[in-house]
């Protein structure tokens, strides 16, 4: 996969025509490429400044590109630019000299910064120009068909390389490719000449935003789903789910019904809690502590076997208290809709026969929407029972399948990692996954690093969440913060606090989602039978950037 520099466009960048390229140039397959937006180059051959739209890195060499929105001509050598609201620019100067200009100049540029290398005296450079809203056509002494994009080029890959043949044939040297270390010496080198370069803070919160604004994108569908009495909507992790069960929940509350929405996860009980406790006929809550409202929970019986009570004998008590209600008491406690988040782990005989009979209608006639998704399933070894169930009642059925969620590397680094596929991803690009290990005994040093080093770009701690299959107490990280801040365990007192970090076990952050994540113990030995799950559960909670560190 290629890595962009920065890693995604932020709003300053204005050119449509540039963006389309960035775009484009994520289908780019060449060998160890990285691609840089918008070089500055302050000691340029023949201006006082100097800007590359695109650079592109690779074992080839370098390229310049320079990219030309809107309508172009050349005439009698004259350019002349129209933009898309129909305003006429003329230049003298036109694009094929001034990536020209821009190719030696950097070359120079690299001679002079690596003059103790006698390879960088001639560094195979290379440039073109791209036409993204135009078939180019027009001919002229200064333009070089070999080295055009336009809407007629088909592939980006076949392009740069036509590129790099064209100008290596130029100039008669000698074949010569870039080693890695070269790559990275000259990479090293040109990211201080960026004309912007934010605080990682800011570009997470900018990559953030995006993602949100995305993610609301997919409430929309929600009201084609309102239509049906029984949902069952089925998908990945970061597709949308919770936030399509609450728009759900929200919109049917607003007829006057009486909605209970139900999770198995304590935690995000309390998020969600918190985002809807505004919004009359919701009640939310996670279905161990609803059945302890009915049935007296007994802590003598807990002890013996902590699975059994909550699985099978508490909700079966659940059911037999129920029965023995009149018609007036059962009114008062049934609900007219239930929803269910994170319903792979609530999809048991035992649970469904406790909300058959808190559902007005039960669930062959009443209302209701679960949203799920198997690959999370570490708690449930009823699942397929349940499911057989549910299919019982024939529910309308809906598949969710793009990532809303993740930015395109923290989602593919997950399907690599977990072996478990998303069909699609939205194209919201944002930082390198850091993968960061070592020697054992250097972990801690590694850890708080990573703390530091976002403490310093500006990233509110309260936006850092580590992950661990662990308690806190029994994990790698604990008190290693000690002496830089208080560490935010997730309990069931928990309260957010935007300057400290905070700790969760994967399994107790199912359905939540973190704009950091730092993913720590996930190798040991006690992960090895489900380790595929909580990689995919704890690397999907990361929204804008993540660090797994070992």
């Amino acid at each position: 996969m290629v890595s962009f520099i920065p890693p995604y466009y932020g709003d300053e960048v204005k050119s449509n025509a540039e963006k389309k390229m960035f775009e484009i140039l994520q289908d780019l397959n060449v060998k160890n490429t990285y691609v840089l937006h918008s070089l500055g180059l302050p000691r340029h051959n023949n201006k006082v400044y100097g800007e590359v739209d695109f650079v592109v890195l690779c074992e080839k060499g370098i390229a310049c590109l320079e990219i030309k929105g809107g309508r172009i001509e050349c005439t009698d050598g004259q350019w002349i630019f129209k933009n898309r609201h129909g305003k006429e620019f003329k230049k003298s100067e036109g694009p094929f000299a001034q990536v020209s200009g821009n190719m030696f100049s950097l070359k120079k540029i690299l001679a002079e910064r690596f003059n103790y290398m006698d390879k960088f005296k001639d560094i195979p450079v290379a440039c073109g120009v791209v036409f993204p809203d135009i078939k180019f056509t027009s001919k002229g002494q200064e333009i070089i068909p070999e080295i055009i994009y336009d809407q007629s080029t088909s592939d980006i890959t076949d392009y740069i390389n036509n590129v790099f043949d064209y100008w290596n044939n130029r100039s008669y040297r000698k074949k010569m490719e870039l080693t890695g270390n070269d790559i990275q010496s000259i990479l090293g080198y040109l990211r201080g000449e960026f004309t912007f370069i934010p605080s990682i803070g800011s570009q997470l919160n900018d990559v953030d935003q995006k993602l949100i604004r995305l993610t609301s994108e997919q409430a929309n569908t929600i009201h084609g789903l309102s239509q049906n009495d029984r949902l069952m909507i089925e998908g990945p992790a970061g597709t949308g789910k919770t936030l399509l069960a609450m728009e759900y929940a929200k919109m049917e509350a607003q007829k006057d019904k009486t909605i209970l929405y139900l999770t198995y996860n304590k935690n995000l009980a309390k998020e969600l809690q918190r985002k809807m406790e505004d919004v009359e006929n919701i009640r939310v809550i996670n279905i161990d502590r609803l059945m302890g409202e009915y049935v007296k929970i007994e802590s003598e019986e807990v002890k013996k076997d902590f699975t059994n009570y909550f699985k099978q004998l508490l909700p079966q008590k659940v059911v037999s208290y129920i029965n023995g209600l009149t018609n007036d008491e059962l009114a008062k406690i049934q609900y007219d809709i239930i929803v269910i988040d994170e319903g792979q782990d609530i999809f048991s005989p035992n649970y469904l026969e406790v909300i058959d009979r808190l559902l007005k209608g039960g669930l062959e006639d009443g209302r209701w929407g679960f949203f799920y998704d198997e690959e999370q399933n570490i708690y449930n070894p009823q699942y397929e029972d349940g499911i057989e169930l549910l299919a019982l009642y024939k529910p309308a059925r809906f598949r969710l399948s793009t990532n809303c969620r993740n930015t395109v590397q923290i989602g593919e680094y997950n399907a690599k990692i977990s072996g478990i596929p998303v069909k699609s991803y939205l194209s919201e690009r944002g930082e390198e996954v850091q993968i960061i290990g070592g020697k054992p005994e250097d972990f801690p040093k590694r850890f708080v690093k990573v703390i530091k080093e976002l403490k310093n770009g500006d990233v509110k701690l309260g936006d850092i969440t580590i992950l661990s299959h662990k308690k806190y107490e029994n994990s790698s990280v604990y008190g290693l913060l000690d002496k830089i801040c208080q560490v935010n365990v997730m309990t069931d007192d928990f309260v957010y606090d935007e300057d400290k970090p905070i700790f969760s076990t994967i399994q107790g952050f199912k359905g939540l989602d973190s704009k950091v994540v730092i993913l720590v113990d996930l190798m040991s030995k006690s992960t090895e039978e489900y380790y595929s799950k909580y990689a995919y559960i704890g690397i999907s909670r990361a929204r804008s950037m993540l660090y797994v560190v070992g």
